[in-house]
């Protein structure tokens, strides 16, 4: 149909829709509806416009729809967004994703799905397609695909290449994020942007999904690809095995939460080199033809001198992401100085050490000119933080207490209050010290005659921390024994799938959060939590004092100090007056340097002085701000 004239060619497609629309698909559900998934029935769309006319293409369970609309000169983002709307609601869908025609027009329509109807865009067809091949498969093609990128919970699968990059969703436009910070930092951002053009850079860690890294790696790739860096990040092969050691023996050990007789052996080493030189070899054609790299934590510390080997003149950055215990890692004889000597021989070899903004952080025989400092970040714009309709969050409350009762709880009660603590099921967050906390506050409310909160303690899982479900198991051992039992039907302990807006409209509906991390590298979900405008109690550890303004938009408790906390939280659920006043503090005081473009800012800023050979001197200074005064 390629030359066919314009007017036959429609005729054929609306030839098409007729046999479409008369037509009852007779195929299995790429998505089948899940039990997770109450009330509304998960659908995925495929959207695009021919000749003035709209086409909306449906699948919900076994059926493909094809809806027109003929346009009439009228808006077409107007029109879909009026037509999500209005079907959703008279026939209860829960649209998950939209396959969009890849037209410049689309552009506006791709954020206001993500950002205000919490549907994930897609664009992976072009506008020629109708013309080109026949209209019933393409409606198939292009919806099924769309379902199939998700699991039969309806949520997104992680797509990889066969390289192991991973593959980050394009949500909102650059537009979107320029109204997130100030004018000065946006315009810092697209001049370094602009000056990288020509290079590339490249980041490496463990595992695509599950984590603070990983969550900024997909929000500071999604900012690049729109700033046209030239910008990829890739995972390393998983390996049970490995991670078992990577975890146990490197972040464990170096965060000093490990058992004493935890201890790198030969044997280990021998396992961690082996699945490294698999990695280097998978990866060798990445390290040749790029131009700066990150290596994030421990895990990929090995690929450090293979990536030297294939390319002399690329520049390596290391990240480190959590609370070592610096003083240790020196001192002869400790299970920590036997993990770090490993490392520091990968370690040593790099450009530049990037840690959190804590000295302690930082082991002693690190050269400090090349010591920067960078705070973890999160994205405003993502699923964890945007926006939502009370409409919405009802939707996930429902989601959320389906999980619990499928996992063998009682559902959150609608009409009380709830504290909650979001974080990773991991020795070092301190959820044994949670529940202490939890029930000498119940103690002092019971005395006084007043209805308590309830609990509720959460996070996702990683494929590289075999911790999670031991961690889990222990928690759920503790509230079954005394003196626990009796609070334990107010507790909501459960591993939540990755549908990020779970979390969001956790944190929004709460009363207070709790961090008890006894060991923190920095934890972002203070920042999510208090860029929600909720009060945080936290212990004194690691990067979290830098987010915490003691008495004003939360609480600092030295580690241990259960008794301290449990005073805290009766203050903030007895007088309205400092509640309000620290809910305040804590939306207006929340730091926009923890945030995804002031992220990308600080990294182009290191990339664009390694590649134009320019020396810094790190001397333990805020990358941002050698950026802001360049």
């Amino acid at each position: 149909m390629k030359n066919t004239p314009l007017n036959e060619q429609h005729a054929h497609i609306l030839a098409d829709i007729e046999k479409l629309e008369n037509r009852s698909q007779e195929m299995e559900p790429v998505s089948p509806q899940s039990k997770r998934l109450p009330h509304a029935s998960p659908t995925y769309v495929s959207i695009w416009t021919h000749d003035d006319v709209l086409f909306i293409a449906e699948l919900s369970g076994y059926d493909v729809h094809l809806q027109k609309i003929v346009l009439h000169g009228r808006n077409a983002t107007d029109e879909i967004i009026h037509w999500l709307k209005q079907t959703t609601k008279e026939r209860d869908l829960h649209i998950i994703a939209a396959n969009l025609q890849d037209q410049q027009q689309f552009d506006e329509l791709k954020s206001k799905l993500w950002l205000q109807e919490d549907i994930v865009p897609y664009e992976n067809c072009s506008q020629e397609f109708i013309s080109e091949h026949s209209l019933e498969m393409q409606v198939d093609d292009l919806t099924r695909g769309i379902a199939a990128r998700f699991n039969e919970d309806h949520i997104v699968t992680i797509q990889l290449t066969p390289l192991n990059e991973v593959q980050v969703a394009d949500l909102v436009t650059l537009e979107d994020y320029r109204q997130t910070v100030s004018a000065a930092d946006f315009q810092r951002l697209v001049s370094l942007a602009q000056a990288f053009q020509g290079k590339k850079l490249v980041f490496l860690n463990a595992t695509p999904q599950g984590g603070g890294v990983a969550l900024m790696r997909h929000a500071l790739l999604r900012l690049l690809s729109l700033l046209d860096v030239d910008a990829h990040w890739y995972v390393l092969k998983p390996d049970r095995d490995v991670f078992a050691i990577t975890k146990a023996k490197f972040h464990n050990v170096l965060q000093n939460v490990a058992s004493p007789d935890v201890r790198l052996t030969n044997h280990d080493k021998e396992l961690y080199m082996h699945w490294i030189a698999e990695n280097a070899a998978l990866l060798r054609s990445v390290f040749q033809q790029s131009d700066v790299f990150v290596i994030d934590d421990p895990q990929p510390a090995g690929l450090i001198p293979y990536i030297k080997q294939a390319n002399p003149q690329a520049k390596i950055i290391y990240r480190s992401h959590i609370q070592v215990a610096a003083d240790l890692v020196t001192q002869e004889g400790t299970p920590q100085q036997v993990t770090w000597q490993f490392l520091w021989k990968f370690i040593q070899q790099v450009d530049y050490f990037v840690s959190h903004p804590i000295r302690q952080f930082v082991p002693a025989n690190v050269p400090p000119e090349k010591v920067l400092y960078m705070p973890a970040t999160t994205d405003p714009l993502d699923g964890l933080n945007k926006p939502l309709s009370e409409e919405q969050m009802q939707r996930y409350m429902d989601l959320f207490n389906a999980l619990v009762v499928e996992d063998g709880q009682t559902p959150l009660d609608p009409e009380r209050d709830y504290i909650i603590q979001v974080a990773r099921f991991d020795p070092s967050k301190g959820i044994p010290a949670v529940l202490e906390s939890y029930r000498k506050l119940r103690l002092i409310l019971q005395d006084k005659g007043i209805v308590p909160p309830q609990l509720v303690i959460t996070g996702n899982g990683s494929v590289d921390d075999p911790d999670g479900v031991p961690v889990y198991n222990q928690t759920r051992t503790i509230l079954q024994s005394e003196p626990y039992r009796e609070i334990a039907a107010d507790v909501k302990v459960i591993r939540l799938p990755h549908r990020d807006q779970i979390l969001n409209t956790l944190l929004r509906k709460s009363k207070v959060v709790l961090q008890l991390s006894i060991k923190e590298g920095f934890e972002v979900k203070v920042t999510e939590a208090l860029m929600k405008g909720k009060p945080v109690i936290a212990y004194k550890t690691g990067g979290i004092p830098l987010q915490i303004h003691d008495g004003v938009n939360g609480y600092l408790v030295e580690v241990g100090n259960t008794t301290l906390v449990a005073e805290h939280l009766l203050r903030l659920f007895t007088d309205c007056e400092l509640y309000q006043q620290m809910s305040q503090a804590a939306a207006a005081l929340a730091n926009k340097d923890y945030q995804t473009v002031a992220n990308a800012l600080c990294w182009l800023f290191l990339a664009n002085q390694l590649c134009d050979g320019h020396s810094l001197a790190g001397n333990f200074q805020w990358v941002k701000a050698l950026a802001q005064h360049e």
